[in-house]
C-alpha cells in the first residue's frame, strides 16, 4: 500500500511538471508570436487570442520592382504615383504642334482654322494622361473647340473641303476670314498665357509649360498670311 502511495504521488509530481513545462513553452511561442517572429501557423495560429494577432507587426506593400530613393519609405497600397515630367513627353506636344502648324501652312487660308483646330486636338494626347501633363492637354482641348466655333460660325458651306493625307477641312468663307483669323489668333493668345499661368511657382513645370506655350502661340503666324 505504501509503495502504491509513493508510486501515485510520483506520478502527479510527474504530470504536474509536464504541464508546468506546457505552459512555459506556450508562453514563450506566443510571445514569439507577438513579436512577429514567428509565422502564425499550425497550433500557434489555433491557440492565439484576438489581443495576439493584433499585435502582429505589419508589413509595408511595394509595387513590384520598385526602386525607391534612399531613405524613401514604401508606399502602402492605395497612394498615388507622382509622374515627373519628362523632355520627350514635353517634346512630343511641341513637335505635333509645329509640324501640324507647318502642314496648315501649305493649305489655302480659308481652311487654315479647321486644320489647327485639328492640331490641338491631336496633339492634346500627347500627355498620355500624365498627371503633370493634364492642364496642357486640358488647355489644347479647349483650344481646339473655340476654333471649332469659330469655324462653325463663319463656315463656307458652298466651298469644297480641302483635303490632305487623309485629312479633310472645312473652309471659313472669305468674306468672314480676316475677322474670323482675328478670333483665331485671341483664342491662340489666351491659350498660351494660361499654360503659362498654369505652370505656377514650380521652375520644372514652368520650363515644360513655356515650350509646349510657345509653340502654341507661334502658330498665330500662319493666319496673319
Amino acid at each position: 500500500m505504501a509503495g502504491a502511495a509513493i508510486f501515485e504521488r510520483q506520478s502527479i509530481g510527474e504530470n504536474v511538471m509536464r504541464i508546468s513545462i506546457f505552459r512555459c513553452l506556450l508562453a514563450v511561442i506566443l510571445g514569439l508570436l507577438s513579436a512577429g517572429a514567428l509565422p502564425m501557423t499550425g497550433y500557434a495560429a489555433r491557440t492565439a487570442t484576438p489581443a495576439d494577432l493584433s499585435t502582429a507587426a505589419p508589413r509595408d506593400t511595394q509595387l513590384p520592382g520598385a526602386v525607391l530613393p534612399s531613405g524613401q519609405l514604401p508606399m502602402r497600397t492605395g497612394e498615388e504615383l507622382t509622374v515627373a515630367f519628362a523632355d520627350g513627353v514635353t517634346g512630343s506636344f511641341v513637335n505635333q504642334i509645329r509640324r501640324g502648324a507647318a502642314e496648315c501652312s501649305r493649305l489655302e487660308p480659308v481652311y487654315r482654322i479647321d486644320c489647327l483646330r485639328r492640331v490641338f486636338k491631336q496633339a492634346s494626347g500627347a500627355g498620355l494622361n500624365r498627371p503633370d501633363y493634364a492642364s496642357a492637354s486640358s488647355e489644347l482641348r479647349r483650344l481646339s473647340r473655340t476654333l471649332n466655333g469659330i469655324l462653325g460660325k463663319n463656315v463656307d458651306r458652298k466651298a469644297g473641303k480641302a483635303k490632305v493625307g487623309g485629312k479633310s477641312y472645312r473652309a471659313v468663307t472669305r468674306q468672314a476670314l480676316r475677322d474670323a483669323n482675328r478670333q483665331a489668333a485671341r483664342a491662340i493668345e489666351e491659350a498660351a498665357t494660361k499654360l503659362l499661368r498654369s505652370a505656377g511657382n514650380s521652375k520644372k513645370r514652368k520650363t515644360h509649360y513655356t515650350r509646349i506655350a510657345n509653340a502654341v502661340n507661334s502658330t498665330k503666324k500662319i493666319l496673319r498670311s
